[in-house]
């Protein structure tokens, strides 16, 4: 599918209508696009292909970045952890500005919330917050019950951290916990974070219901915990989702 995309016509130009630093890591771009069609419309959890670039001798493969905002916006967000091996990425940190134009693919992925009442919770680790993000202004929409945990180091890469805040405070069915496994000096436990440490599989038995329906993303050591937790409290594999950012692996078999 990739070198597919990579001869296809499936790129579009879009512009950068504004680049938002996140934290020390993350930047996200809005794009728009150049011929002002109306947006596709994402289903929450989907992603955005970039067209390879080359830079010197190197030439990148496609990219794959999730949206992180509300279905049906007239913009798509993608959020960006620059990776200092990441050809794309670094480029797109270092040399895209406003009103620059990138090529993208539409939505893409299976990766979606699927519609249920179930109460929801959105478990993120790192960059694998992005598409939760989108997921939780869905289920928002839907007025769906959602209990929304994020685990990262502390309050530098902390992405999303006001604009989480601001939903939990404006949605009664929203609930938010951060946990910061190495809190900075100035990180203030209670109002910065919730919880100091890694998010484990004891906490999880402990504070949530096999009655939920679960979505997860992050590193693939930490999903794997998350996925044995869920198994141990007989949550029915049909409610445990979750996204990899790299090769695909079945977390039953690992």
């Amino acid at each position: 599918m990739f070198e597919e995309l990579k001869e296809s016509n499936l790129f579009s130009k879009f512009k950068v209508l504004n680049k938002v630093k996140e934290n020390d890591v993350v930047t996200s771009f809005y794009l728009a696009s150049v011929d002002k069609k109306v947006l596709k419309k994402h289903k929450a959890g989907q992603f955005i292909s970039i067209k390879p670039i080359t830079e010197g001798d190197k030439s990148s493969e496609v990219r794959q970045y999730s949206l992180s905002m509300k279905p049906g916006e007239d913009f798509y967000r993608i959020s960006v952890k620059r990776e200092d091996k990441g050809l794309i990425s670094r480029y797109l940190h270092d040399n895209i500005n406003v009103n620059d134009e990138v090529e993208i693919t539409e939505p893409l992925g299976e990766f979606i919330l699927k519609d249920n009442n179930k109460p929801l919770v959105l478990i993120s680790g790192g960059i694998g917050i992005t598409p939760m993000m989108s997921m939780l202004y869905k289920a928002i929409e839907e007025g769906r019950k959602v209990k929304f945990i994020q685990a990262v180091i502390n309050s530098n890469v902390h992405t999303f951290k006001n604009e989480l805040r601001d939903l939990a405070k404006k949605y009664d069915n929203v609930d938010v916990e951060f946990f910061y496994s190495k809190p900075l000096d100035n990180d203030k436990l209670g109002e910065d974070y919730q919880f100091e440490g890694y998010l484990t599989k004891e906490w999880i038995e402990k504070n949530l219901s096999k009655d939920e329906e679960f979505y997860f993303c992050g590193p693939l050591g930490f999903m794997k915990m998350i996925y044995d937790a869920l198994k141990a409290m007989g949550v029915s594999e049909h409610y445990i989702n979750y996204e990899m950012f790299g090769p695909s692996a079945d977390l039953s078999k690992m």
